[in-house]
């Protein structure tokens, strides 16, 4: 077993740096701070901050759930609620619920399998065809690469800014690929 280590090569990662992120672990959490997502545990590999690591809880959608939670953020009652979710065509018993749960090709947990995918959104599509549960997902993403930029906490903690386009790992310094082979045969 390897010796255990805490801590980074440097303490300061600054707000907005692009940097490669590895998927150390995925976990299925049904019952999230904010509805389910798949929680990941996220170490950065760039060389100059190596050693860093963080949480990133992408969110799995709940079409009807997120705009009950959303709506009530914004101070609403629920039979406001109600009749605003069926005047936009949703149907329920109770606004509270079971809802579907659903991976949403503009949030951040797609990106994130897409960019673990090298870019490629059909072999995204591919893995989720292939998975028939949530935790299925989550073994998929653990071990991926991918580049995001880093946010700061209020406190100073570095966390993956996902707001901010997530883009494949070009390979960084596990590849063995030259990053400019081919460069001459690209028309001009």
């Amino acid at each position: 077993m390897p010796l255990q280590t805490s801590g980074s090569v440097t303490t300061e990662v600054p707000d907005g740096t692009q940097v490669r992120w590895s998927i150390k672990d995925a976990t299925f959490e049904p019952d999230g701070q904010y509805g389910p997502d798949i929680e990941l545990e996220l170490d950065i590999i760039t060389e100059k901050y190596i050693g860093t690591s963080t949480r990133y809880w992408a969110k799995i959608q709940q079409p009807r759930l997120d705009k009950v939670r959303k709506l009530r953020k914004e101070g609403l009652d629920d039979e406001t609620i109600a009749s605003a979710l069926r005047k936009q065509g949703f149907e329920f018993n109770k606004i509270d619920e079971a809802d579907a749960m659903v991976v949403g090709r503009g949030g951040a947990l797609y990106s994130i399998l897409a960019a673990r995918c090298g870019g490629n959104r059909r072999a995204a599509e591919k893995v989720l065809e292939d998975c028939d549960t949530f935790n299925e997902l989550a073994e998929r993403l653990k071990e991926g690469v991918f580049v995001g930029t880093t946010k700061l906490s209020k406190d100073g903690y570095v966390r993956l800014d996902a707001t901010e386009d997530i883009f494949p790992d070009a390979g960084g310094a596990e590849s063995d690929e030259d990053p400019e082979e081919g460069f001459d045969n690209i028309p001009f």
